[in-house]
């Protein structure tokens, strides 16, 4: 899998290189140098988004130490979705991260790992709403795309299955008990799980009590999520302003939305890389924004990535 992981990315990065060099560097810098000193404008958006993100966490987990504060949850995030990003584990590399340094704080484990789950639920559903929206509003800025919407929407659908059970499980309570059961009967259960039984029942226990009890702390951290979703688009709105060709909000969330949509096609590739510019070059034709447009976009988006990902990164080395 990592050797195959590795094939695609480099398949992707070769299409990537391939697509700039087509719509020509002297473009592409053009476009680029008209942001000039205004750069940090571009990385104000996504530090918005891990601070709400880190407030909806807040309201996930019970009786935090002192020292955990939202601060401290938004670094301990911005570590874990730089794993998330990087490593080929279906966007969950980093969640063992958070887990973990939040049982170093002295969070109990298992509340501490059902926080994580319960987030990264809240947030794939929160995105099927970003998406849904995003499909309803399409027809209003490409009417021509409305014959292939049903492909999109059946992605949407795809995906708003997978993480509504997601959730159903988590609520139920039998979500890790299930799972070990299955494996149990077909002899894939390592000794190590089995060993962990307990936890994984106090596990679900955890997970099931949070929905049943506090499901207005549920209800609040999803808001916040969709709301992180929404600067998104602010994010696009702000990057096709600053490159000299506004547009409007309503087709920034449109061209947002479904530019992830098609990035979460990409999740067992680090960084969905070139799945994420495939589709955002993609949408810019679609939405008659031009392939240099979309190309700068795409390279804009990467660049506020990696500011990011680097300070994840310097977290992550920080704790260990």
């Amino acid at each position: 899998m990592r050797r195959l992981n590795l094939i695609l990315l480099a398949v992707a990065v070769v299409f990537f290189v391939w697509v700039l060099n087509e719509v020509g560097w002297a473009k592409l810098w053009e476009h680029l140098s008209q942001v000039g000193w205004y750069w940090p404008l571009l990385l104000l958006p996504y530090g918005l988004v891990n601070w709400l993100e880190s407030i909806s966490w807040k309201y996930i987990l019970l009786d935090l130490p002192e020292k955990t504060t939202l601060s401290r949850l938004f670094w301990l995030r911005l570590g874990g979705e730089a794993l998330n990003q990087l490593t080929p584990a279906a966007s969950l590399g980093g969640e063992p991260f958070k887990a973990a340094r939040l049982g170093a704080d002295g969070v109990p484990l298992d509340q501490a790992t059902a926080s994580v789950l319960i987030h990264k639920g809240i947030l794939v559903l929160s995105l099927v709403l970003y998406i849904v929206v995003g499909l309803a509003l399409t027809p209003l800025y490409l009417p021509a795309a409305l014959a292939h919407l049903q492909y999109l929407s059946l992605a949407a659908v795809g995906l708003a299955v997978a993480g509504g059970s997601f959730v159903f499980l988590q609520r139920r309570g039998s979500s890790c008990s299930q799972g070990m059961a299955f494996l149990n009967r077909r002899g894939w259960c390592p000794k190590v799980l089995q060993e962990r039984e307990g936890f994984f029942n106090n596990l679900d226990s955890s997970l099931s009590c949070f929905y049943r009890q506090y499901p207005g702390r549920a209800a609040l951290a999803f808001f916040l999520f969709f709301l992180s979703w929404l600067l998104h688009a602010v994010e696009v709105y702000l990057m096709f302003w600053l490159v000299g060709h506004p547009i409007s909000p309503g087709l920034a969330l449109c061209l947002d939305s479904l530019a992830i949509l098609f990035a979460s096609l990409g999740f067992f590739i680090p960084a969905a890389a070139g799945v994420q510019e495939g589709g955002n070059l993609l949408l810019s034709l679609g939405f008659n924004l031009g392939l240099t447009l979309g190309a700068t976009f795409s390279i804009l988006r990467r660049l506020r990535e990696a500011f990011w990902l680097g300070l994840g990164l310097l977290v992550v080395w920080k704790e260990k």
